[in-house]
């Protein structure tokens, strides 16, 4: 698996891993979970994505892959149980309500990376198909 970035207008959005180009493609333009929140939330007061734009994959930059990776470790240490590839990383400051501040295992606050509106990178998990 490589680590890709969802691009809409030259803009990096979130990172995710796929096992190659068409298959980062291919699951951005059927992923309707992950288009319907780019349509529902913003950035900057502006929603990341009109509905009609491209989002066009790309492999990530090293520090996007870096970023990725860094979260991973995170997530795998909180819970060893979680598969790594199904997580994908916000690289804008989002407003997205579906971000809980409590972890729902533990009851205790998330860092505070998964606040909203944060501006450091977050994660959210998206099962495929």
């Amino acid at each position: 698996m490589q680590t890709y970035v969802a691009e809409i207008d030259g803009r990096a959005i979130f990172a995710f891993r796929s096992i190659d180009d068409a298959c980062a493609q291919a699951w951005l333009d059927i992923h309707t979970v992950m288009r319907r929140r780019l349509e529902r939330i913003e950035s900057d007061g502006q929603r990341i994505w009109n509905g009609r734009t491209q989002i066009l994959a790309r492999k990530a930059e090293p520090s996007q892959a870096e970023a990725w990776s860094k979260l991973c470790g995170e997530v795998a240490d909180r819970d060893p149980r979680e598969d790594p590839d199904y997580i994908t990383l916000w690289l804008i400051p989002t407003s997205d309500e579906q971000r809980p501040n409590k972890d729902p295992e533990t009851n205790e606050p998330l860092p505070e990376e998964s606040g909203s509106n944060s501006t450091k990178p977050s994660s959210v998990r998206t099962r495929r198909s």
